[in-house]
């Protein structure tokens, strides 16, 4: 079942209360290879993703997340997708290097992110963005080696009633708003 973008757009919330109901591998690589259709810069899809959706591995996951007592919703969360960096290789127009990829790395990131929560919303999972990763507990518990700074939690939402948002309005956020 898909959705109009405009409706799924308004649809989409962070969830923070997640059902008990196991979330699918391949729904998850599903979501995934919907997400790798992001435009990156120079199409260098600076990306490498990790996921978890056993609670074992889950457990170590929410470990990495949740330090000083950080997140704590998560402990309902049934899936994870984390979100690796890759090392930025030289961007050439021709033969003249006009930039470093490391420039575009975080932004190239973000919109694979928002492409991968507005998957799983299309498909029936909700999802929560966690910005804050103990990137060094997280590449050991998985012996895993690289910059995860972002982590998408998944599961099916307890309650998918769509809160009411207060979002800027146009002549707020437009520099210069004209009618």
């Amino acid at each position: 079942m898909s959705k109009k973008f405009a409706e799924l757009i308004k649809e989409r919330q962070s969830c923070r209360t997640f059902s008990d109901k196991t979330v699918e591998k391949e729904l998850l690589y599903e979501i995934i290879a919907d997400a790798i259709n992001a435009p990156s810069a120079c199409n260098s899809q600076p990306w490498r993703v990790f996921v978890t959706n056993t609670e074992s591995e889950n457990d170590k996951m929410r470990n990495c997340l949740q330090d000083n007592g950080r997140n704590k919703f998560l402990d309902k969360a049934k899936a994870f997708i984390a979100i690796y960096e890759t090392d930025g290789v030289s961007l050439k127009t021709g033969t003249e290097l006009k930039f470093s990829s490391d420039h575009f790395v975080e932004y190239d990131v973000g919109e694979f992110v928002a492409y991968l929560t507005l998957s799983a919303k299309d498909k029936g999972l909700g999802s929560c963005i966690i910005g804050w990763v103990n990137n060094e507990k997280m590449n050991a518990a998985f012996n895993l080696s690289g910059k995860c700074n972002i982590v998408v939690a998944f599961g099916y939402e307890k309650d998918p009633t769509v809160r009411k948002k207060t979002r800027l309005d146009a002549e707020t956020v437009i520099i210069n708003y004209e009618k």
